[in-house]
């Protein structure tokens, strides 16, 4: 794993990992950092299999067999490993984003394989995103991205809501950031009402109350502070990486993008996190295939009234 910190340009990653084989053993420490454990019964000793493309380990004690990529967001894909870490590191460069028409063009893979890639890599942040709370003292706002009505007083049927906070460091710094979009039943008007803010509360901070402030207001947002900045930031990275994005995936590019911010922050920028998070049995590949499997339900779940 130290070897991948070291890593700075693709050639570099390319001459890693020239082969299928090469990317095995270090899948196998991604997923079992601390060595094999059965999923059925967490026995430590497994035969190894040879007869398909990816080996097999079968537990010595209760005979359930388990592939490299198991749960998993790789299982099921036919991508070989060494397109899936080159994915996982273009991702992971903390000074781009990157599309899947840059990304088919790198693997040579198509479009279609390029997006679901990408798609499953952010699912699989998303789930790391959740798992993290904001702590200590908590500051945010509402905020609002895409086209505007004028007046804007009202919100536009493709103008997407979301809250923007971030935890403070006993000095005072902003060191982890969310970006989280707010159903339109708890907005009224471009307000957002106490429950959105609640709920908001509920699923993504842990401080005490006393020390969480949300605004709730936008007239009240004070577009020159450096947590609006970060905000704009996130928009630019959107427009200019994207071409913007349409609210039904709108979450999970603003996952990707404080996943980054948030790297930064902690100094621990680089792609052995992101690579960890995407080999492990996590529950990513689950909710990527429920997810998209009722798109369309959830895009109108944002939309209700």
């Amino acid at each position: 794993m130290d070897t991948w910190k070291n890593i700075g340009t693709l050639e570099e990653l390319m001459e890693h990992f020239p082969t299928e084989e090469s990317c095995v053993s270090a899948i196998f420490a991604l997923k079992w950092p601390h060595g094999y454990r059965c999923p059925k019964c967490r026995h430590v000793r497994a035969y190894f299999i040879r007869t398909r493309r990816l080996p097999l380990y079968e537990c010595r004690d209760c005979g359930h067999q388990t592939s490299l990529i198991a749960g998993t967001i790789l299982e099921g894909s036919r991508t070989s490993l060494r397109k899936w870490i080159v994915a996982i590191w273009l991702v992971s460069n903390p000074k781009e984003g990157i599309n899947a028409v840059r990304l088919r063009s790198i693997i040579h893979v198509t479009y279609k394989t390029a997006w679901a890639m990408l798609h499953k890599i952010r699912t699989a942040m998303s789930c790391a995103d959740e798992e993290e709370r904001l702590e200590h003292r908590v500051h945010g706002f509402i905020a609002f991205n895409g086209p505007r009505l004028c007046p804007s007083v009202d919100l536009a049927p493709r103008e997407q809501p979301i809250i923007v906070a971030a935890s403070l460091a006993p000095n005072g710094a902003e060191h982890q950031y969310k970006m989280k979009q707010v159903n339109r039943r708890h907005m009224s008007g471009k307000l957002l009402l106490p429950c959105g803010r609640d709920r908001f509360i509920a699923e993504h901070v842990s401080a005490p109350e006393s020390m969480i402030s949300i605004i709730r207001q936008r007239f009240r947002v004070k577009h020159n502070s450096p947590l609006y900045t970060v905000f704009r930031q996130a928009q630019r990275w959107l427009c200019e990486t994207f071409r913007g994005v349409s609210g039904k995936y709108l979450q999970n590019y603003l996952d990707e993008f404080c996943y980054r911010e948030n790297a930064v922050a902690r100094q621990a920028a680089g792609w052995g996190f992101l690579a960890a998070v995407c080999c492990a049995d996590n529950g990513a590949r689950h909710r990527y295939l429920t997810r998209f499997a009722a798109s369309k339900s959830y895009a109108r779940s944002l939309r209700a009234a």
